[in-house]
């Protein structure tokens, strides 16, 4: 009989332990990309074949953010099949909080209503070490699991001696999926400024203009477009109404993980002014086809004579 394993993610950990892992060092979060689509599809085939008998009900994904407003990337890890976004908050010192009583939440839950057999949590924090030992008593089996450290752990020994199964996840699925980023001026703030404004040229270029045909500015035109495509699937109305609100201003969160998209796709270490404003008109150019769209599905039915 089949019985249902849950995973559990704390982006925090796998963010700065992946870093040092593929990198070398811990890197801040806007030097870093995760793919998570592929990263998640390749660490749950692996998990398949770890646990042949069991079925992954979900994965849960904790992170924080500001206010508890989801970032873009974060949007798109909530847009993924059979996950489930859960954020804490970051404080003013740049910490995150509330993260690991989400998981414990989630963990108590799960077991009092007996829905998985098996949680898998991908993490180091020994605040989570009673919510293991809780659910252990309602007969639910925990693996812990980590990522490879350089030279010491990177987990509560608490943790770990609590667990039922411990693994440590492939360095390959962290290869693929992490990206190291230049550090872009507009993913660091300066001051109280909480927009990034449109180059004035880029403001008064006429709307609709398609980029040039060059081979750089089809793949600068191809990363706007999925990632638009990407967000405006995950945001809400009121998310997408808040943008236009801005217009020609992108918020900063956005405008950093524009260009971050840009980056990977072009290749470039560093993004000119040229490739900046390009990017940052492709992606009005994209947000109003969605608008467009937008208001035509709200639009009433004219009556039939």
């Amino acid at each position: 009989m089949t019985s249902n394993l849950a995973l559990f993610v704390d982006a925090g950990y796998l963010f700065k332990q992946g870093s040092e892992a593929v990198f070398g060092e811990v890197l801040a979060r806007h030097e870093i990309s995760l793919d998570a689509a592929p990263f998640l599809s390749e660490l749950t085939a692996w998990l398949r074949s770890e646990y042949p008998a069991e079925s992954l009900l979900r994965t849960y994904w904790y992170d924080g953010a500001r206010r508890g407003i989801p970032g873009p990337d974060q949007l798109v890890v909530a847009g993924l099949p059979y996950v489930k976004l859960r954020l804490g908050r970051i404080n003013s010192a740049g910490q995150q909080k509330g993260v690991d009583t989400l998981i414990v939440r989630d963990l108590m839950v799960l077991s009092l209503e007996r829905t998985i057999h098996r949680a898998v949590v991908l993490s180091g924090d020994e605040d989570l070490r009673e919510g293991v030992e809780y659910v252990q008593d309602r007969g639910v089996r925990v693996t812990v699991l980590g990522i490879e450290a350089s030279g010491r752990t990177n987990q509560s020994t608490e943790l770990l001696r609590e667990a039922d199964h411990t693994m440590k996840l492939p360095n390959s699925a962290l290869q693929k999926a992490l990206t190291r980023l230049p550090v872009l001026q507009s993913a660091t703030p300066t001051g109280p400024t909480t927009t990034a404004p449109l180059d004035a040229s880029a403001e008064v270029s006429a709307v609709g203009h398609m980029l040039d045909g060059a081979a750089r500015s089809d793949a600068i035109t191809d990363a706007v477009t999925t990632f638009v495509r990407q967000w405006a699937a995950a945001a809400t109305p009121e998310e997408f109404a808040a943008l236009m609100q801005q217009r020609p201003s992108i918020p900063q969160h956005i405008d950093a993980a524009l260009l971050r998209s840009v980056v990977r796709a072009t290749g470039q270490r560093d993004l000119d002014g040229d490739t900046r404003r390009r990017s940052r008109r492709a992606f009005w150019e994209s947000v109003a086809f969605y608008e467009d769209a937008s208001q035509a599905a709200s639009s009433p039915t004219p009556p039939r004579d």
